[in-house]
């Protein structure tokens, strides 16, 4: 059986209990897990809370802000290639000498823009990523990275979770939007629709929550025998009403417990039940694909009043391409544009598709010599995109030249993701960037949304 990630060895050692290094140590963060909850919900909270108030605050934090803003993260892993997404046909020649093994042969245009796109990102509802591009709801970022990039997928993955470039821990740059205006009580502000806290999220002190499905919540335990179970949930709920007393253990645990509880409950309502399902989607996604799924769900979960500001999700697909790129890279974009496009068109669908603004990014981009393995190796100058229907649509930054390249043969940076970050905080969310990236006027602004 093929590896999920056949990449390189510094790609499968980017995992998320490694990355937890720069996370949890160093944070003095309280970390309350609901591992009694069917698997499904995580909590992470960097202060003791209210406990009373964690059903309530969801529900009042929506109807203060009905119309508020939502960000949504999603991360394509492995370091997506640049000149295969976005085939430069302008300079085709100079990119058909350079990828004689990857070279795609008559890629779809976009447009006067002097470039094609992958035709994988044809695909989907509307005509795919494509398709929005055609409507005006994307706007693609080539040459996307920073000053003389680190090609670690550990390191580099590291600085755009971060928004720092330093190998210090930090919370996420949208986890230090959330400590700054999020809520003290509402974990649902910070969503991540998978099984552990994208570090994009994690934050110093502001709840946020991890969440495979809403479907799964329910208490449960695994792995335990029908006579013991009920004895089990039993204490568990005891666990949750007993008084407060003294002692740091005792007290985190009831903390642990009683936040995953009341979160469990906040979500009961939108569980399936007697074959009927109230965040069914209303679209048609794409089936047997992880990534839609949790697309689905996200979509669903930012139609009810439950107070979503910013959200991330990851792409199952293999980005890091050092061999098969041809057969990788489309298998991998064709989950993307299909997810993407039915999200898109289930939250207009929902009728929230204006409240929300989505980014696609990787870690860095691929070199544009292509390698003797039908592949590519870790570059600079990537690719990123914004999509939504504020999203400013069209190509958006320049375009990096295919015969000057910089002093290692990549591609050069035409711009630096921190002015995307600083953009999209500013000109999306409303606030104000210095306040998340340093020295953030330094990088300029793009106009991103319309």
């Amino acid at each position: 059986m093929r590896p999920v990630h056949k990449g390189c060895d510094d790609f499968r050692q980017t995992s998320a209990a490694a990355r937890d290094r720069w996370l949890v140590p160093r944070l003095s963060r309280r970390q309350a897990i609901g591992g009694g909850l069917g698997g499904a919900l995580a909590i992470w909270a960097g202060r003791a809370m209210d406990f009373g108030g964690v059903i309530e605050a969801a529900t009042a934090e929506a109807a203060a802000a009905p119309a508020g803003r939502v960000l949504v993260s999603v991360f394509l892993p492995g370091g997506a290639d640049l000149l295969d997404t976005l085939p430069p046909v302008g300079q085709y020649g100079t990119y058909a000498d350079l990828r004689p093994g990857t070279k795609l042969a008559s890629p779809p245009l976009l447009g006067g823009t002097g470039l094609g796109i992958h035709p994988s990102l044809t695909e989907g509802i509307g005509g795919g990523v494509k398709g929005l591009f055609d409507a005006g709801k994307v706007g693609f970022l080539p040459g996307i990275d920073y000053a003389n990039p680190d090609l670690s997928h550990f390191h580099s993955r590291h600085f755009w979770e971060t928004g720092l470039i330093s190998e210090r821990a930090a919370p996420g740059w949208l986890g230090r939007w959330l400590d700054r205006h999020g809520s003290a009580e509402n974990p649902l502000q910070g969503l991540t629709l998978g099984s552990t806290l994208s570090p994009v999220l994690a934050t110093g002190k502001a709840p946020v929550a991890a969440l495979e499905s809403p479907r799964d919540v329910g208490l449960d335990v695994w792995g335990t025998e029908d006579k013991t179970r009920p004895r089990l949930l039993a204490a568990w709920e005891q666990l949750t009403h007993a008084t407060r007393g003294g002692g740091d253990g005792p007290q985190s645990v009831r903390t642990a417990a009683v936040l995953a509880k009341r979160v469990g409950d906040r979500l009961a309502p939108y569980a399936e039940k007697d074959g009927k399902d109230p965040l069914a989607p209303v679209v048609a996604y794409p089936e047997d694909d992880g990534f839609s799924t949790r697309l689905s769900r996200l979509a669903a979960l930012i139609a009810q009043p439950l107070g979503v500001r910013v959200a991330a999700v990851q792409a199952d697909g293999e980005f890091d391409t050092h061999d098969n790129q041809p057969e990788d890279l489309a298998r991998a974009l064709r989950s993307v544009s299909q997810g993407l496009a039915a999200f898109q068109a289930d939250l207009e669908a929902r009728g929230v598709a204006d409240r929300v603004m989505t980014l696609v990014w990787s870690e860095f981009g691929r070199r544009p010599k292509g390698n003797e393995s039908a592949g590519s190796d870790h570059g600079a100058g990537g690719v990123a995109w914004v999509q939504g229907n504020h999203a400013v649509g069209g190509v958006l930054t320049v375009y990096p030249s295919l015969t000057a390249l910089d002093r290692d043969d990549n591609l050069r940076v035409t711009v630096d993701f921190r002015k995307v970050y600083a953009s999209l905080i500013e000109g999306w969310l409303g606030t104000g960037a210095d306040e998340v990236i340093p020295r953030a006027g330094a990088y300029g602004r793009l106009s991103l949304v319309r």
